[in-house]
C-alpha cells in the first residue's frame, strides 16, 4: 500500500511538472513578448515561403542556411515552423509554437537524461532529483525566455540533451546509437554554437566510454558515418568565406577591429625594436587570449546569472538574471556533492557544462545566454541535486528552519519573476522587440491606395520583412519581383513601398507620399496624422502625408 501511494505520488507530481511546463510556455505565447523580432519574422516568412514554393525568400530551394539579412541563420527552426504556418496561418502564435513545444519536450527529456546520468545512485533518490531537475527547467527564467520566442538555440539544446540520453541508453539497446546519431546531427543543424561543441563532445564520449563502444563497434561505426556524412555540408558552409562563415567572421573576436588594430600596432613597434618575443606575444591569434578567458568567465558572473542578465535585453526579464537568486546556494551545494560521487556519467555532465560557454567566449558581446544555452540543463541539475541532498540530510530543527526560509524565498523569487516578465518587461523592453512595426505596416496597408508611394524608415532594422510577413506577400511573386544580387542592407523597394532612411526636407516635397519615420526623422513642424507608441508611451513612429 505504501509503495502504491509513493508510486502514484510520483506519477502525479511528474504530470504536474509537465502541466506547469505547458502553462508557462503557452500562456500569452502570441502576445508576450509583445512583438516579433525581425529574426522571428524572418524565420516565419521564410517558413511560409518554403511551404508555398519550397524555397526561401531569395528563391533558394530547400536551403541549408537561411540567408535572411545576410546573417545566414541555421535552417532547422524555419523548417519546423512550416507545418504550423500551414495549419495556423502566418502569425505570431505559429512562429513561436515550435519553440514552446520543443521547450516542453526538453523538460521531459531532462528528466530521463538525469535519471540515466544518476544510474548508479539510489533509485528513489535519483528519480526525485530527475523530477526536480525537470521542474526547475520548467520554470527556469533562462529556458522560458528562449522557449517562448523563436530562438534556434532552444532547439539545438533539446536535440543535444536528447542525443546524450539516447547515447547512454544505447549501452542497453545498441540500435539507439542510430537515433543518437540523427539527434546529434539535428542539434548541429539547429544553431551555430552546437557546431563548435558537438565535435568536442563526440571525442569526449569516445574517450569516456570507449570500452562499451568497442563492444558494439559496427553500429557505433555506422553512427559515426551518419554523423560525418550528414554534417559535411553544414561544416563546409560553416568554414566558407561566405554565407555562414561570413556570419561567424562578423561576430568572432578574432575579427574584432579594435583588437586587430592594437595587435598590428604592437607588432609594428616590436619589429622596430627587433623584439621577436614582442612580435609573437602581440600576434593577433595570441592577443585575443585574455579576451577569450574573460568572455568565458563572464558566463559565470553572479550579476549575469542571478541579478541583471546580459546587456541584450531581449534575453531576460527586466531586472532579472538568467536564473533565480534562490538557485545559487543549491547550485554550489549540488556541484560539490556531485564531485564527491564522480563517475564517467557525471564527468560527462561537467564537461557539457564547461564546454557550453566556449562558442560565446570566442565571439564579441559576452556574456551571451543564447550562444551559451547548453549551460542551462547543468545549472538546474546542480540545483536539484543540492536541494534533494539537503532535504535528505540529517534531520533537525535548523534544517527545517532553513528549508522553510528557502521555500518562502523561492515563492517570492518566482512571483517576482512572473511580475517582471508579464508586467514590467513588455513596457521596459518593448523597443528591443521591435514593437510598433506591425502597427505601422497595418496602418500603411489600410491606406496604401491613397498614396502613390509609401516610405518607411530603415532606422529600426529590417522593416521590409514585416511588410512581407503581415501582408502575407505571395513568396512566388516576391522571389520573381524582388531585387537580385547584392541587396543593400539599408534599402529595399517592393512595389510602391520603399524602405530606407528618410530625408524629410527632400521627401516632403513629393506629392501623395506617406512617410513613416522615427521622431528624429520627422520634425515637430510636420503635420503628423498618426503616432505609434511603445507600451511605455514614448513614440516609435510618426506618420505624415505629403
Amino acid at each position: 500500500m505504501n509503495k502504491f501511494i509513493k508510486k502514484n505520488l510520483f506519477a502525479s507530481t511528474f504530470l504536474l511538472v509537465i502541466l506547469v511546463a505547458i502553462f508557462m510556455r503557452f500562456y500569452q505565447l502570441g502576445t508576450n513578448p509583445p512583438s516579433l523580432t525581425w529574426d522571428e519574422v524572418s524565420l516565419g516568412y521564410n517558413a511560409y515561403s518554403i511551404y508555398k514554393t519550397g524555397a526561401d525568400e531569395y528563391g533558394v530551394k530547400f536551403p541549408l542556411s537561411i540567408r535572411s539579412f545576410d546573417d545566414y541563420k541555421p535552417p532547422l527552426y524555419a523548417y519546423l515552423t512550416v507545418p504550423f504556418v500551414a495549419l495556423f496561418g502566418l502569425n505570431e502564435f505559429a512562429v513561436r509554437l515550435p519553440a514552446a513545444i520543443i521547450g516542453i519536450m526538453a523538460v521531459v527529456t531532462v528528466y530521463f537524461f538525469v535519471d540515466e546520468i544518476l544510474l548508479n545512485w539510489d533509485k528513489n533518490k535519483s528519480k526525485w532529483i530527475a523530477l526536480s531537475s525537470a521542474f526547475f527547467l520548467a520554470i527556469s527564467p533562462w529556458h522560458l525566455q528562449f522557449s517562448r520566442a523563436a530562438f534556434e538555440g532552444n532547439v539545438g539544446m533539446f536535440f543535444l540533451i536528447l542525443s546524450l540520453f539516447l547515447f547512454l541508453k544505447a549501452f542497453k539497446n545498441k540500435y539507439l546509437y542510430l537515433f543518437f546519431a540523427v539527434s546529434f546531427v539535428i542539434s548541429i543543424y539547429s544553431y551555430h554554437s552546437f557546431r563548435l561543441i558537438n565535435p568536442i563532445l563526440l571525442i569526449v564520449l569516445f574517450l569516456l566510454f570507449y570500452k562499451k563502444l568497442i563492444q558494439q563497434k559496427i553500429l557505433v561505426l555506422i553512427s559515426v558515418i551518419i554523423i560525418f556524412s550528414l554534417s559535411f555540408s553544414i561544416y563546409n558552409d560553416f568554414i566558407s568565406s561566405s554565407r555562414t562563415g561570413a556570419r561567424l567572421s562578423m561576430v568572432s573576436i578574432f575579427s574584432e577591429p579594435a583588437i586587430l588594430a592594437e595587435s598590428a600596432k604592437n607588432v609594428e613597434i616590436a619589429k622596430k625594436k627587433n623584439d621577436l618575443l614582442g612580435e609573437i606575444v602581440n600576434n593577433r591569434k595570441l592577443i585575443v587570449a585574455p579576451f577569450i578567458v574573460k568572455g568565458y568567465f563572464d558566463h559565470l558572473s553572479f550579476d549575469f546569472l542571478f541579478v541583471h542578465g546580459d546587456p541584450g535585453v531581449q534575453h531576460h526579464a527586466y531586472n532579472m538574471g538568467m536564473l533565480y537568486l534562490w538557485d545559487f546556494p543549491f547550485i554550489i551545494l549540488g556541484a560539490i556533492f556531485l564531485l564527491k560521487k564522480i563517475d564517467r556519467r557525471i564527468i560527462l555532465l561537467f564537461i557539457l557544462f564547461l564546454l557550453a560557454p566556449i562558442p560565446s567566449a570566442i565571439t564579441t558581446g559576452t556574456p551571451h545566454p543564447v550562444r551559451a544555452i547548453a549551460m542551462i540543463p547543468s545549472f538546474h541539475i546542480f540545483t536539484a541535486i543540492g536541494l534533494i541532498t539537503f532535504i535528505s540530510s540529517r534531520s533537525g530543527q535548523i534544517k527545517y528552519l532553513i528549508f522553510t526560509l528557502c521555500f518562502l524565498f523561492f515563492i517570492f523569487n518566482f512571483l517576482y519573476y512572473i511580475h517582471q516578465y508579464y508586467v514590467d518587461t513588455p513596457i521596459k523592453y518593448g523597443y528591443f522587440w521591435q514593437y510598433g512595426n506591425k502597427e505601422a505596416i497595418e496602418y500603411a496597408r489600410q491606406h496604401e491606395n491613397e498614396y502613390k508611394k509609401i516610405v518607411m524608415t530603415y532606422r529600426i532594422d529590417q522593416p521590409y520583412i514585416y511588410y512581407l510577413f503581415y501582408n502575407k506577400i505571395d513568396p512566388a511573386w516576391y522571389q520573381k519581383n524582388a531585387e537580385k544580387g547584392n541587396i543593400s542592407r539599408f534599402e529595399r523597394k517592393i512595389g510602391k513601398y520603399e524602405f530606407r532612411y528618410i530625408d524629410f526636407d527632400k521627401d516632403s516635397k513629393e506629392k501623395d507620399v506617406l512617410l513613416i519615420g522615427i521622431p528624429n526623422e520627422i520634425p515637430q513642424r510636420a503635420k503628423v496624422i498618426k503616432e505609434i507608441k511603445y507600451l511605455d508611451g514614448s513614440t516609435v513612429y510618426r506618420i505624415v502625408k505629403t
